[in-house]
């Protein structure tokens, strides 16, 4: 399935989170080509998640900004909830089958102590 556009942002800010990079590192982690990349950076760029910088030598070297890397934390944690929201229903389903089996449990060794008694 592709990603959304979202999420493009997003594999490019955690890109970033470590250090600064140049524009045909982040395309080779985020596995985004460097044409479309130039493009997700100008937007997030314009809304000061990401900031540029030009060396001496003529390079471009993109980080994130204080901005953006608070953007990403909140983003990360609405991930992992949503995540957590989809985890839960099978985590009470499955504590509901373990509940039921180790009632049938019980209900037989009841059933195998009274028959011994008799």
């Amino acid at each position: 399935m592709p990603r959304s556009r979202l999420e493009k942002y997003l594999s490019v800010l955690e890109v970033l989170v470590p250090r600064p990079s140049r524009l045909d590192s982040i395309s080779y982690k985020t596995n985004i080509e460097c044409t479309t990349l130039r493009k997700y950076l100008t937007f997030l760029i314009s809304n000061n998640l990401v900031e540029e910088h030009h060396s001496e030598k003529r390079k471009t070297v993109y980080a994130i900004t204080e901005r953006g890397s608070a953007v990403f934390k909140t983003l990360q944690v609405q991930k992992y909830f949503e995540k957590l929201k989809k985890t839960l229903p099978e985590v009470k389903e499955a504590g509901e089958k373990h509940s039921l089996v180790s009632k049938q449990a019980q209900i037989r060794e009841s059933q195998s102590s009274s028959a011994k008694e008799y």
